[in-house]
């Protein structure tokens, strides 16, 4: 074998490794493609061992003699394992333990398996959430503008409007050297101390939240006013010398358009739900109880740099994703997954 197809075969045999040992010939039946001591390869077996590989990797055993090669892979898994139940190594507690975490997965596969999320969920469930979430799917154009505030009171409101429109003034000329003047005037000029420091940077915000924070009047000037045009607003606070410093469009999206993202999402939720009232049915019918003074003692090991924790003590591995609770409002990715394929 060239050093080519002896790395290939390195590699089919990493990808049986997720393999069971096929069970003894008696309990088998078709024809059969190798057998031995304690080994039987059934015809059956060899082409479902052969289908868990990528599509790529199986283009190359289409003659005999990578069958073959594949075969040879496939009996070296067997009699390995063959030689691994010789030792009793299927009572040892590593190899326990992982068979669980598979029977574990299988049993959440098998009674939380996503099914059609469309029929799963109705069309009344789903104008529902639309209608409690419309601000994840309907969100208004939003302005940035940067502002210079001149306080001013009943009494001195006509000698400010006259200080504004000086500073404006100024700001215009500064403007024609330094783009961003209107930052420095804010710190150095500006009334409003909650801004004063940012350089007078009132963040993005909707007509409506700026006309509840500074009045319809700003609001309305935010919206209107061009980029990179300087303008005098008055408002209850004084006069803000205001520009538009960036804009972001408004998003609408229809109930139609994410029908099929809230019927997903609200699938996961009664997945989860049904699956926390069956842990915690197991877990009455269990009767588990907890010994705090023996658990109180158990010293834990400081975790490795970088390594996650696992959610719910549950040892790693041992849950399939999304089996762990999690907020009401989960993830795509945190749904029961179905069973993890063979290694490609």
């Amino acid at each position: 074998m060239t050093r080519a197809l002896a790395a290939t075969g390195i590699a089919v045999a990493l990808a049986l490794s997720g393999c069971k040992p096929t069970p003894p010939a008696t309990q088998k039946g078709g024809p059969i493609v190798a057998q031995g001591d304690g080994v039987v390869v059934t015809a059956a077996e060899f082409k479902a061992r052969l289908d868990e590989q990528s599509p790529f990797l199986r283009q190359r055993y289409q003659s005999l003699d990578r069958k073959k090669e594949f075969l040879d892979s496939l009996v070296k898994f067997e009699v390995l394992a063959h030689a691994a139940e010789k030792e009793g190594l299927q009572n040892d507690p590593d190899v326990q333990m992982t068979m669980k975490k598979a029977m574990v997965q299988k049993l959440v596969s098998k009674k939380f398996a996503e099914g059609d999320a469309s029929k799963d969920v109705s069309d009344a469930d789903v104008q529902k959430f639309y209608d409690e979430h419309k601000d994840d799917f309907v969100k208004p154009s939003r302005v940035r503008v940067a502002g210079v505030l001149v306080g001013a009171t009943d009494k001195d409101r006509a000698q400010k409007s006259a200080q504004a429109k000086k500073l404006l003034a100024q700001l215009k000329a500064a403007e024609k050297k330094d783009p961003q003047a209107i930052q420095a005037l804010a710190r150095t000029s500006s009334d409003d101390v909650a801004t004063k420091a940012s350089g007078g940077d009132l963040g993005f915000r909707s007509q409506e939240e700026f006309e509840k924070q500074f009045g319809a009047a700003l609001g309305a000037a935010a919206f209107a006013t061009k980029d990179g045009e300087d303008v005098v607003v008055e408002t209850q606070q004084g006069f803000w010398i205001i520009r538009v410093t960036g804009r972001q469009d408004g998003i609408t999206r229809t109930v139609d358009q994410v029908k099929p993202q809230i019927q997903s999402r609200l699938q996961r939720e009664k997945r989860t739900k049904e699956f926390d009232e069956y842990v915690k049915k197991l877990r009455e019918e269990a009767k588990i109880t907890v010994n705090d003074a023996e658990l109180e003692k158990v010293t834990v090991s400081a975790a490795p740099a970088g390594g996650p924790g696992m959610p719910g003590g549950m040892p790693p591995g041992a849950m399939p994703q999304g089996a762990m609770p999690r907020p009401a409002m989960p993830p795509p990715q945190a749904t029961p997954p179905a069973p993890a394929p063979a290694q490609k």
